[in-house]
């Protein structure tokens, strides 16, 4: 950015407004300045974030415990920049992930003690050189970070509890600092001074209700949002992607072999029994989880029993493992859709996370996307709270944070689109099964007794699967040879499904939203996704990240701490502010970085 359009980041911006009640003298009658509902991990760094800014909180969550299924695992470069603020989170997710060698590839195979089709290594010399970044990238599972998020909050004096520890608040009010398990939102009502939040819990088997009452509701409560819904907030994309079951187990035998012969973090198995997706959460612990597709009323969520499971594991490892435990086993569906609006109700309901946004997880984009929002809302939550901005400042979090959102959306079905590309290839098209199975289902095969239609889709899968079989998929058949040839060709072409997008990532905009724009700069539209991975520009322009840069100070020529480029411009950015604010105290600014 040029200097002199750096200084016009500093223009004063008058505006008068007149709140309608005091929000800190709120919070001393019993009203929370903010309720957030949802205890993953967009909501546990919004409250972490909101008491280091001074902001009084709490936080509902339905479920009575924390899940320990390992969901989410991928941590973007600007996540970890996130985390390298609160309390050196950063530094503890790295020295607590798996070493990078092993879960930098991806690997196609037909099993895992099987032939190798291909493997993708998704880290580039440039990652492990922080030049863009004083971070890199992690792979860390999602209760692993939930629990790393819940010390922090301990030691912020937040309190896990369940009604079990609660007899005194049945007389008295909710209190700042405690996440209370089991309590499911049921009911919003706003009054002209408050939201009324009811929320249900069991107590000795019978079903109770508390009333809690809030200023600003934040719902991060998942993709299934409760909030969303009872706000009226409707979702605008392409739902119904594709349905899977996730199937949790533990076998240090496989990941003891894998560390040996084919270290990777995803594998992607295609044979003539099975096809999944393996993801390597933690090879040393041996810990995995299984994606298989998922094709209902024909098949039923029963059907996957741990034996079955067991089984439909050892296919696609190619041999029975002694070791095996069958931790635990859900069905989802994927989507790929952005909520109409992340702000409701005159400014006091809002969306972050999941609830705002539910993307394919190629790319993983979702978990990342929404603790950039909990960032993004943080210090706009506190400025109004704590009287130096208007409710209108929440706008600018609808403004900036939804067009990320749905960049997101269209980059990760691009990338879902990529990883199809290559089962497609080798004559198991997705596209073709999904068809088949609507046809079964809806068209004519619907007029046919269940079993029979099961019985015709087993069928029609069992001959698609033989497009992987050894005698057709090998350099001696012509067929097989072309398919292999095209393979290649994808991999090496980076037309397969991408771990990283590092211009994505971290070159992201905000062309409007709390910032004064540079009026010599054009406010384009951002550049449409390509679904291949691009290299991260720095620029200068309003609304973009500040660019990362090591720097060090002149008269410490001989120390070895350099200070990023990002802590030496807030040291002048507060001198700046002081000055100008001594000139002219009278008007708040806004600013963006």
């Amino acid at each position: 950015m040029e200097v002199l359009g750096f200084f016009r980041m500093f223009r004063t911006m008058p505006y008068q407004y007149t709140q309608k009640r005091g929000f800190s003298e709120v919070s001393r009658n019993g009203v929370f300045p903010v309720l957030i509902v949802g205890a993953g991990p967009v909501g546990l760094v919004l409250s972490i974030l909101l008491t280091k800014l001074g902001v009084k909180c709490a936080v509902l969550e339905k479920s009575k415990t924390f899940s320990k299924h390992p969901q989410a695992h991928f941590i973007n470069n600007r996540s970890m920049e996130v985390f390298r603020k609160l309390d050196g989170l950063a530094d503890e997710i790295q020295k607590s992930q798996p070493p990078v060698d092993l879960w930098r590839k991806f690997i196609y195979c037909t099993s895992l003690y099987g032939s190798v089709l291909g493997s993708v290594d998704h880290m580039q010399p440039e990652d492990f050189k922080q030049v863009v970044s004083p971070i890199s990238v992690a792979h860390f599972s999602q209760y692993k970070l939930t629990a790393l998020l819940l010390k922090q909050l301990e030691n912020l004096s937040f309190r896990v509890h369940n009604w079990e520890g609660w007899e005194g608040l049945n007389h008295g009010h909710v209190r700042e600092k405690q996440i209370l398990m089991g309590h499911e939102c049921v009911s919003i009502d706003a009054t002209d001074d408050w939201i009324n939040v009811t929320a249900s819990f069991l107590k000795e088997g019978k079903c109770m209700k508390r009333n809690i009452q809030c200023s600003i509701l934040v719902g991060a409560d998942g993709a299934g949002s409760t909030v969303r819904k009872l706000a009226g907030i409707t979702m605008k994309g392409e739902e119904d992607l594709q349905k899977l079951v996730s199937i949790h187990f533990l076998s240090k035998k496989l990941g003891q072999y894998l560390i040996n012969e084919r270290p990777g973090m995803l594998f992607f198995i295609f044979n003539t029994e099975a096809i999944g997706v393996l993801v390597a959460h933690d090879l040393k612990q041996g810990e995995f989880v299984l994606q298989t597709p998922f094709y209902p009323p024909q098949q039923s969520i029963h059907d996957f029993s741990p034996e079955v499971c067991e089984k439909l594991i050892f296919k696609l490892v190619g041999q029975e493992l002694v070791d095996i435990d069958v931790i635990d086993i859900k069905p989802w569906v994927m989507h790929a859709e952005v909520a109409e609006k992340f702000v409701s109700c005159d400014n006091r309901i809002l969306l972050a996370g999941d609830a705002a946004h539910r993307f394919p997880p190629a790319g993983g984009f979702g978990m990342n996307t929404g603790i950039q929002d909990a960032h993004n809302l943080a210090w706009k939550l506190a400025s109004l709270v704590k009287g130096i901005a208007p409710s209108s400042i929440l706008h600018t979090y609808d403004a900036e944070r939804r067009p990320i959102a749905i960049f997101n959306t269209e980059l990760s079905i691009q990338n879902f689109r990529a990883a199809m590309a290559v089962p497609a290839t080798l004559g198991l098209n997705p596209t073709v099964a999904n068809s088949v199975h609507q046809v079964i289902t809806n068209g004519i095969g619907s007029i046919l007794p269940s079993g029979l239609q099961r019985a015709i889709l087993d069928g029609i899968f069992t001959i698609g699967r033989a497009q992987v079989s050894e005698s057709l998929l090998n350099e001696k058949n012509p067929i097989g040879s072309f398919r292999l040839a095209k393979l290649r060709r994808i991999f090496e072409e980076g037309k397969s499904l991408q771990l990283q997008f590092p211009a994505e990532d971290l070159g992201f905009r905000y062309l409007k939203g709390a910032l004064v724009p540079d009026s010599d700069s054009a406010q384009d539209a951002l550049e449409a996704p390509t679904g291949r991975r691009r290299d991260y520009i720095p620029t200068g322009a309003p609304g973009s990240r500040l660019t990362h840069m090591n720097v060090r100070l002149l008269s410490n020529l001989s120390s070895e701490v350099c200070p990023s480029s990002t802590i030496v411009f807030f040291f002048w950015l507060f001198i700046l502010f002081c000055f100008t604010r001594g000139v002219n105290h009278l008007y708040p600014r806004r600013l963006s970085f």
